[in-house]
């Protein structure tokens, strides 16, 4: 499967780079799951049952999916509760999205081909900073 990357402006990648995390998670996994609930749910430490019961991941599952989660440092994890680091929410937010984009993508691969119409009409294959815009947006 090949994750398909939308464009983003050099430099919110500059910005990012300092920043950025590793993300190893693949989109409609388990850990995909626990890390929106988790996001969603920012200001509060949610021990793995909860976790389970919210998102309807499988109860003989959650401890390893979050254990994962927590050995990739994507969350937190006292007393049992586990969260998002305060410091990464906004990383971990944007990643999230790019993740469910890329997801999109590959669910609706027919959106993101031209038609040999539309190419007619297009006389240069480059995006102009417009066009991208209107992507970003």
């Amino acid at each position: 499967m090949t994750i398909m990357m939308e464009p983003v402006r050099v430099e919110d990648l500059k910005k990012r780079e300092g920043t950025e995390i590793d993300f190893p998670i693949n989109p409609g996994t388990n850990e995909e799951a626990a890390l929106r609930f988790l996001a969603s749910e920012p200001e509060f430490g949610w021990p793995p049952v909860k976790i389970a019961e919210r998102t309807d991941i499988n109860s003989n599952s959650i401890t390893k999916t979050m254990q994962r989660l927590y050995e990739k440092d994507l969350v937190d994890r006292i007393s049992g509760r586990y969260f998002i680091n305060p410091d990464l929410e906004e990383e971990i937010n944007g990643l999230l999205g790019d993740l469910h984009n890329a997801a999109q993508s590959q669910a609706h691969p027919e959106e993101n081909r031209q038609t040999s119409a539309q190419s007619d009409n297009i006389s240069d294959p480059f995006a102009s900073e417009n066009e991208i815009d209107d992507l970003l947006d």
